[in-house]
């Protein structure tokens, strides 16, 4: 039996996101299982990739530890090809994956044990995609994280892991509400210069990618600003996109104003999965992200705290 799993594709980077479901539904509302003590507090070091993206290490089925990207937009762990293999690690059922351009069907394995901090998730059930790919051993996606609130700090590179909480950060943090949309965390409170948009934060992500809605809007009516710069979207399934590269200011999230925000814009497959092919959207990288001193995610509380340098 297949299942369908939808791939959000960014410059060389990757998110997988969650299976198609009712914008009514809430999110998972636990991980899968795991052992820990409760209402523990996990601090791990984190490491920062090629592509500016954080990863963790990580035991599967008791070695390692390896390298796992960290990714908020997506609702499955995912492991390299190469990793499962020297691992040796089951086969399990092949599930579809809609990427930048379209459907693509991988292969699983099964983990028995997934070791992160004090924690041990088991019977995971990973898609496996080219180490090549990916960038690193595998990413850590929302089943491993979705009943835990997740702080990124960008100071002194580590993710604190706890049970979800309301912050306590500094004065002058920032909270910003969100909804569930397909199983994503999306932040309506926010606009891109003069447009509001919705945003999907995607830590998984190395840079930010708008719709082509969000780029007509941006352009009508000012000639002057349909001047673009040419790239390529690298898919983590080995399919690539082009896109139309600009520098916008003004992103507003919340009462937070972030100037010079670099953004692709492509028609990617994944907005249409999302249910945003018709509205302005934007995909939120690390590229926008570590420039803040931290980020929380919290998906049980639907918010998202910014805290400024």
């Amino acid at each position: 039996m297949r299942s369908l799993v939808t791939l959000a594709v960014l410059m060389a980077t990757s998110i997988l996101a969650a299976p198609v479901r009712s914008v009514a539904d809430p999110p998972p509302a636990t991980a899968p299982a795991a052992q820990s003590q409760a209402g523990a507090t996990e601090t791990l070091k984190i490491a920062e990739d090629l592509s500016t993206r954080m990863t963790l290490p990580v035991k599967v089925n008791g070695q390692g530890p390896f390298a796992f990207v960290i990714d908020t937009g997506a609702d499955r762990t995912v492991i390299s090809t190469e990793l499962a293999t020297r691992l040796n690690l089951p086969k399990g059922d092949p599930v579809a994956l809609h990427g930048a351009s379209g459907e693509k069907e991988v292969e699983t394995g099964r983990i028995q044990a997934l070791d992160v901090g004090g924690r041990t998730l088991r019977d995971i059930s990973a898609p496996l995609l080219r180490m090549s790919d990916l960038g690193a051993d595998g990413m850590l996606g929302v089943d491993t994280l979705a009943d835990r609130h997740i702080t990124l700090d960008f100071v002194h590179k580590q993710m604190t892991s706890t049970e979800s909480r309301r912050d306590d950060f500094e004065p002058g943090a920032i909270v910003v509400r969100g909804k569930y949309r397909f199983g994503q965390l999306i932040l309506v409170d926010a606009k891109l210069r003069n447009v509001f948009v919705y945003v999907i934060l995607d830590t998984g992500a190395q840079n930010s990618i708008g719709n082509p809605v969000l780029r007509r809007m941006l352009t009508t009516g000012d000639p002057k600003r349909d001047l673009f710069t040419s790239t390529q979207i690298f898919s983590v399934t080995g399919q690539t996109t082009w896109a139309e590269f600009e520098t916008v200011n003004h992103l507003t999230l919340g009462k937070i104003v972030v100037n010079n925000v670099p953004v692709a814009f492509a028609s990617l497959h994944t907005f249409k999965i999302f249910g945003l092919e018709d509205k302005p959207a934007l995909l939120l990288g690390m590229d926008i992200l570590s420039k803040f001193k931290r980020v929380s995610v919290d998906f049980k509380r639907r918010e998202v705290t910014f805290v400024t340098p």
